[in-house]
């Protein structure tokens, strides 16, 4: 049943013998975080799993990356599990001619990304059901907001994010104080039928949650994703990249959180909006 797709979605990529799957990545290095022991990495096709896009990947021993600079083109292998991934085992092949840096993915935004307390633009969508939706038809509500692609299939990235979603459209389920959203920024390949088929089966048991489709609205995704901080790349090329960015917005669309990433925690993040919604008149 479709039902299941949140409580399963990560272990339907494994079968009952196996713990982790292994696949051969080639690509080119365009950053580098020791902070964060992850890498940037303009790769190709992954053979049986994912198309060419670009994205970080995490290490798991940050010694590696003394030998790794900025332009190099090498090859790893990604190790998926049922609750995370990784990288390992590189070599490189050598150093890239095609000299861009990971700012140049983002243009010059004619929209600022707003800071804490700003109101954010009136934007519209399509719904999962084919319907008309706007930031404004949910001006009484707290939003909470994150951007996902159907297409990514790495369990600690996209997956994981709707998965927590799905923990906190529950948690907040009988308040109708909170509205759950999910927009996606493939507007090329995630039609309202394509996120319905997704996700419809689920979310007609939470009515605080919903998903937004950005096809025929293009400039609305990028005013959107521009004033909270969250970027993507590469639709048209089918070489899709992106930042993980969650938001929330108060009844007067001004911006009042942001967690970055995706390793954020939904207890937490629970605590934290219950904090805000429980002042609300």
């Amino acid at each position: 049943m479709k039902k299941k797709i949140i409580y399963l979605f990560i272990p339907l990529l494994f079968s009952c013998s196996e713990a982790y799957k292994v696949y051969e990545v080639t690509g080119v290095v365009l950053d580098i975080d020791e902070n964060a022991n992850s890498i940037l990495v303009d790769h190709d096709s992954i053979s049986g799993f994912m198309m060419p896009m670009v994205m970080p990947f995490k290490i798991k021993n940050n010694t590696v990356l003394k030998n790794i600079t900025k332009h190099d083109s090498i090859s790893f292998d990604f190790i998926i599990t049922e609750k995370t991934s990784y990288a390992e085992n590189f070599k490189k092949l050598g150093t890239s001619f095609l000299k861009f840096e990971k700012d140049e993915f983002w243009e010059e935004d004619e929209y600022q990304q707003k800071e804490i307390g700003q109101k954010l633009s009136e934007v519209n969508f399509i719904d999962a059901k084919g319907n008309f939706t706007s930031l404004n038809q949910l001006r009484d509500n707290y939003i909470f907001i994150s951007f996902i692609f159907t297409r990514c299939p790495v369990p600690n990235m996209c997956p994981a994010v709707v998965i927590k979603n799905g923990v906190l459209a529950r948690k907040f389920k009988e308040s109708s104080k909170l509205k759950f959203i999910m927009v996606s920024f493939d507007y090329i390949y995630d039609t309202p039928a394509i996120l319905d088929s997704y996700y419809g089966d689920i979310l007609k048991d939470y009515p605080n949650w919903m998903v937004w489709s950005s096809v025929k609205n293009i400039s609305d995704l990028y005013t959107l994703t521009s004033e909270v901080g969250s970027s993507y790349w590469g639709i048209e090329e089918n070489n899709i990249g992106h930042n993980l960015r969650s938001v929330l917005i108060g009844p007067d669309r001004k911006l009042l959180k942001v967690w970055e990433g995706d390793e954020w925690l939904a207890g937490e993040v629970g605590e934290e909006l219950n904090n805000y919604i429980k002042f609300m008149k």
